[in-house]
């Protein structure tokens, strides 16, 4: 039995991804991992380091239609393994689990991605109010209170 509260980790691919996975290198030894990302990049990241790794449909803002999906998805992940808390560095996979972890009362922890250096993301900007915490990794985009700026972490 692992006595560790779980943690889920949710980003789309790419950059985002890479960023999620650093941050969360620095949280093994407190969480249980659990990660779920769109299976455009599953194979690369196949059995990351032992964790559980999901495979969820992708969506942007060019396939809107995909959110039905995504949401089910990551719906059934949140009831299967009911996380203590959800953290994401975007985009939208991360958005959608940020909102549904708001209605099923889990902590949620969004951390902006590092390459959005003029304004918060797109995506950010949808659930900056529904996010429990809400990180940018420039100090100039941080209002001191609902955005926030503790160093940066990448």
């Amino acid at each position: 039995m692992n006595a560790k509260p779980k943690l889920l980790a949710i980003s789309s691919p790419g950059g985002h991804w890479i960023q999620l996975t650093r941050v969360c290198a620095r949280l093994e030894d407190r969480y249980q991992l659990v990660y779920a990302m769109p299976s455009t990049r599953f194979n690369s990241a196949a059995t990351h380091q032992g964790h559980k790794l999901y495979s969820i449909t992708d969506v942007s803002a060019d396939d809107k239609w995909r959110l039905i999906p995504c949401a089910l998805q990551v719906l059934w992940i949140l009831l299967k393994e009911r996380p203590a808390a959800i953290i994401s560095t975007g985009a939208a996979p991360g958005a959608v689990a940020i909102g549904l972890g708001k209605l099923l009362r889990i902590r949620t922890i969004w951390v902006d991605s590092i390459a959005n250096v003029r304004q918060i993301s797109r995506a950010g900007r949808l659930i900056q109010r529904q996010a429990d915490v809400f990180l940018t990794q420039w100090e100039h985009l941080s209002d001191g209170q609902q955005v926030l700026f503790k160093g940066a972490v990448l």
